[in-house]
């Protein structure tokens, strides 16, 4: 199972905004229990990478008009797409148009704790 975690670079701090991510750390689970293993496979870059938008977006769709909305939501596709491929996406922070576009993909959305800061880290917060 591969496993999508959005990360700054290759130091792996963890991104707070998933929709603007610089790079998602791609990992492979292999085995269960006490056999299993998680490791790094690459590292995806993400087109709509943010440095600056690590704590959120400043838009809000309640103040856009619907075909904004339509583009806006259009414009998350991309992130579907880079991580097609992965299970889980591991996110501290994800839009309602980010969610939208990881369940259109069967993408399952798990929710780590803030604190966590470095990839590998967080697959100790939560079961997979």
């Amino acid at each position: 199972m591969k496993i999508a975690v959005p990360v700054y670079d290759e130091s792996l701090r963890i991104f707070g905004n998933t929709g603007h991510t610089p790079f998602f750390a791609v990992f492979e689970q292999k085995g269960e229990g006490m056999f299993k293993k998680i490791d790094l496979v690459e590292l995806r870059k993400n087109p709509r990478g943010n440095i600056n938008a690590s704590e959120g977006c400043s838009h809000k769709d309640e103040q856009i008009s619907n075909e904004e909305q339509i583009a806006h939501k259009e414009e998350h596709n991309v992130l579907g797409e880079i991580i097609k491929d992965c299970a889980v996406v591991l996110v501290k922070k994800a839009c309602p148009n980010t969610a939208r576009v990881f369940n259109e993909k069967g993408i399952k959305i798990c929710k780590i704790d803030t604190a966590c800061q470095i990839a590998q880290d967080s697959f100790k917060s939560i079961k997979l």
